[in-house]
């Protein structure tokens, strides 16, 4: 159903763009100066009776590409409207379904039933729940915070302590931590530590 609906909006289309085209290339004509006053007044005329037929048949193509875009419904939409009551109760149950995060919530032992490969994924989840979500929002901070303070008179610099969160030092704040050997890079991972997360620049740490 899309792909018809698609073919006929591109078409009009090209008929507009060469509706359009020939009414230019007519107009510039009658700019022209010509000689010949007889050959003028011809041209004229011809260009009068063309315009009106052009001018009609772009209106014609406009509403033809309008018709195509608002007045016929896509796919989706079609298909959700055929649907039978069953279906639609099912797709409004997925929709509503309730919460299931880190292995808690009301959602969980619905998404789980009796799979204990689920029921064990999901006490994993919440074992390291903690974990997780200081490594999402440590990611979260250095994707989106050094550039900011750097760009800062003075610029500041964001050094990730022990306990996970951060602190920010001058240029040279920085260089006394440094020659103190206080300071290190680290490469900033992902999954637990499993992998490196290459979407983040190498993290300034503070060494108690």
């Amino acid at each position: 159903m899309k792909k018809p609906s698609r073919i006929v909006f591109i078409i009009s289309l090209i008929q507009l763009y060469n509706t359009s085209t020939s009414l230019a290339l007519c107009s510039n004509s009658q700019n022209r100066k010509t000689s010949s006053s007889t050959s003028t007044s011809t041209s004229t005329s011809n260009c009068s009776s063309r315009n009106a037929f052009l001018k009609k048949h772009l209106l014609t193509s406009a509403t033809a590409a309008a018709g195509t875009l608002l007045m016929r419904p896509s796919l989706s939409n079609a298909a959700a409207i055929e649907k039978t009551d069953g279906e639609a109760a099912a797709a409004t149950s997925i929709l509503r379904s309730d919460k299931c995060a880190f292995g808690e919530g009301d959602g969980c032992s619905t998404l789980a039933g009796d799979n204990e490969f689920i029921q064990e994924l999901q006490r994993r989840s919440r074992e390291k729940k903690e974990t997780a979500q200081k490594e999402y929002l440590s990611a979260y901070q250095m994707k989106n915070y050094p550039d900011f303070f750097a760009s800062l008179s003075p610029p500041k610099y964001m050094v990730r302590k022990g306990d996970g969160t951060f602190e920010l030092f001058d240029d040279a704040q920085l260089a006394e931590l440094k020659k103190a050997n206080r300071i290190k890079l680290e490469k900033p991972t992902a999954m637990g530590g499993k992998v490196q997360d290459y979407t983040q620049k190498p993290i300034l740490v503070l060494i108690d």
